[in-house]
């Protein structure tokens, strides 16, 4: 297909399409801003991937710009979740602590009492504000296994400080 072709197909589904996608995503991320970047990289994703739907028959192009909408929606949302998440467990060491000003301090001072290997895993998170990817990443493990001493450093930090109290 040749290019203005493309341009002009793709303009054609901006145009079909563009409001029940925004009502779509928004259904997913209760979000009007949320919702229109979905739709937005939802479009950027079709039109790097045109050559695909110059192949399809109208009634999979269809099903092919909702797939790639509801997958770009759930994207943002999982990525949203895990920011709150992080959000959330840094008030979360705020009220262990109790001094919102010297989180760092204090979170890093209980830290200093964790075994090694959740030690590290506690610095990325809670003082680097790392992902679990991220931080798998700097320290060469799993994500999976990332979670599971956060998780155990957490409980072991909620213990030193029921000790220290």
């Amino acid at each position: 297909m040749p290019k203005t072709d493309d341009a002009s197909k793709i303009a054609e589904l901006y145009s079909m399409y563009e409001q029940k996608m925004f009502y779509e995503a928004r259904g997913i991320l209760n979000d009007d801003q949320l919702a229109e970047d979905a739709v937005q990289e939802a479009f950027l994703k079709l039109i790097r991937h045109r050559d695909r739907l110059s192949t399809l028959r109208p009634q999979q192009i269809s099903s092919y710009v909702w797939q790639t909408l509801r997958s770009t929606a759930i994207d943002i949302y999982r990525k949203n979740k895990r920011e709150r998440e992080r959000i959330c467990d840094i008030e979360e060491a705020e009220k262990i602590i109790g001094e919102s000003d010297s989180l760092n301090d204090g979170v890093i001072s209980l830290i200093d009492d964790l075994p090694p290997k959740y030690k590290a895993i506690a610095v990325c998170r809670l003082k680097h504000g790392l992902s679990v990817k991220e931080t798998a990443s700097v320290l060469k493990l799993t994500e999976s296994c990332v979670r599971k001493r956060y998780e155990r450093a957490r409980k072991l930090l909620a213990e030193i400080l029921e000790d220290t109290m």
